[in-house]
C-alpha cells in the first residue's frame, strides 16, 4: 500500500506592514548600523548612514520591536505598529564593573553547563544538536539554601541549530531551575523557566530541514494555540482531556476577535485558595491533558483566566501558561521564528 504525500502551504492573509524610523544619539547625530528587529522572528534590518530604517513584513505579529546598538541601552516597543514613523534616541550604557562572587557549591562548571544546556536547549534531538557558540560568557549561581540554580549572560547567547537551519541570538532575561534538594541532575528538576528575546537568522535550508521544521511545529504549543483560535482541533489531531476524559474544547475556551488579536478566556471549576497575611485570596487555575496523534502526551496549566493570541498562534502570558510532558520538553532547541509558515502535509493511501 503506497502513501502519497501532498504538501500545501497553510493559507495566510497577506497585508504589507511597514515599520519606519530614525535612530540618533543624544546629540541628534544619526547612528548607522543599529540592529532593528521584531522579537522572535527573522524580520529585521540595520539603520543606514542617516540613521534611517525600514522593516517590511506581510503580517502583523504579537511581539516587540527591538533596537540594539553596542554600548547603548536597548529599546523595546510593545506595539511596533502604533506609529507610522518612530524616532529613537539611544542612551549610552553606564559603565558597570561586574562582580562575580565565587561560592563553593560542590558542582563544577562542566556540570553546570550541562544542566544549562539541558534546561535551555532541551533534551530532544533538536535540543541536543544545538551548539552554544559563546558558552564562556554565561555565569552560573547555585543557592545552597533554596536549591535554585540561575544563569545570566551579559551578551546575547549565540545558538546554532543545524537541524532547523537557524542561528539564534537569545538575550537571556531570566533563567532558573528549582530542585527540592542539593542536586544538579535534570531528572530531579521540580520547575524550570527561561525568558528572553530572540533574533533568528536562517543559515541553511534543504528538504530535510523543511521536514524537521514541520515536525517541530505540528503538535507544539504554537500549534495548540492556533487550534484554539481556529477551532481546528480535528485537523490538528489534538485531543483535549479533562482528567482522563476527552472533552469539547468549546466548553472551556471562549475566543473573541479583537482587531489583530484573539482574546481567549479559559473556563474551569478549579480554584486555588491561599491565605496571605490573614487575607483569603483565590487564584485562577485550570489544567488539561493533551494528546497529539494518539501518542504524544502533554499537560497544560493556566494560571491566568484570559490571554491573547495572534493569528499565528503566538500567545501572551507565557509565564502563566505552563506545559509539561511532550510540549514541556520542547525548549529553545525546538523553537521556530514567529514568522515561520508551516507546510500542511496530507497523507493519502492508495
Amino acid at each position: 500500500m503506497n502513501k502519497i504525500l501532498v504538501i500545501f502551504l497553510l493559507p495566510l492573509f497577506v497585508f504589507s506592514q511597514n515599520i519606519k524610523g530614525k535612530i540618533t544619539d543624544a546629540n541628534q547625530q544619526p547612528i548607522e548600523g543599529a540592529s532593528v528587529y521584531l522579537d522572535g522572528t527573522t524580520i529585521g534590518t540595520v539603520s543606514d548612514a542617516k540613521g534611517l530604517f525600514e522593516i517590511t513584513s506581510k503580517n502583523k505579529y504579537n511581539t516587540l520591536l527591538i533596537v540594539k546598538y553596542l554600548g547603548y541601552e536597548d529599546i523595546y516597543v510593545s506595539n511596533p505598529y502604533e506609529k507610522e514613523f518612530f524616532t529613537f534616541v539611544l542612551v549610552p550604557k553606564q559603565n558597570e564593573i561586574e562582580t562575580v562572587l565565587v561560592v563553593k557549591d560542590g558542582f563544577t562548571r562542566k556540570q553546570k553547563l550541562q544542566l544549562f544546556r539541558e534546561q535551555f536547549l532541551g533534551l530532544t534531538k533538536y535540543g541536543k544538536a544545538c551548539k552554544i557558540l559563546n558558552e564562556d560568557a554565561i555565569d552560573f549561581n547555585y543557592d545552597l539554601k533554596t536549591f535554585i540554580f540561575t544563569a545570566s549572560c551579559s551578551e546575547p547567547i549565540n545558538v546554532e541549530n543545524p537541524l532547523l537551519g537557524y542561528l539564534i541570538d537569545f538575550d537571556l532575561k531570566d533563567f532558573y531551575v528549582k530542585f527540592n534538594f542539593k542536586t544538579i541532575k535534570s531528572s530531579n528538576v521540580v520547575k524550570s523557566l527561561f525568558l528572553g528575546t530572540a533574533k533568528y537568522t536562517e543559515n541553511s535550508i534543504d528538504e530535510k530541514i523543511k521536514k524537521n521544521r514541520n515536525d517541530v511545529y505540528f503538535g507544539s504549543a504554537v500549534d495548540f494555540f492556533k487550534g484554539i483560535i481556529d477551532n481546528s482541533w480535528s485537523e490538528k489531531k489534538i485531543i483535549l482531556f479533562k482528567g482522563k476524559f476527552s472533552v469539547n474544547p468549546n466548553d472551556y475556551f471562549k475566543v473573541l476577535k479583537k482587531e489583530d488579536l484573539y482574546e481567549v478566556t479559559v473556563t474551569s471549576t478549579n480554584k486555588v485558595s491561599l491565605s496571605i497575611n490573614g487575607v483569603k485570596k483565590t487564584n485562577f487555575y485550570a489544567d488539561f491533558n493533551l494528546l497529539y496523534r494518539k501518542k504524544r502526551q502533554s499537560q497544560v496549566i493556566f494560571k491566568t483566566e484570559t490571554f491573547f493570541v495572534d493569528s499565528f498562534g503566538n500567545n501572551s502570558h507565557k509565564d502563566q501558561i505552563i506545559f509539561g510532558g511532550d510540549i514541556g520538553q520542547q525548549k529553545a532547541g525546538n523553537t521556530l521564528p514567529l514568522d515561520f509558515e508551516p507546510e500542511l502535509v496530507l497523507e493519502k493511501k492508495n
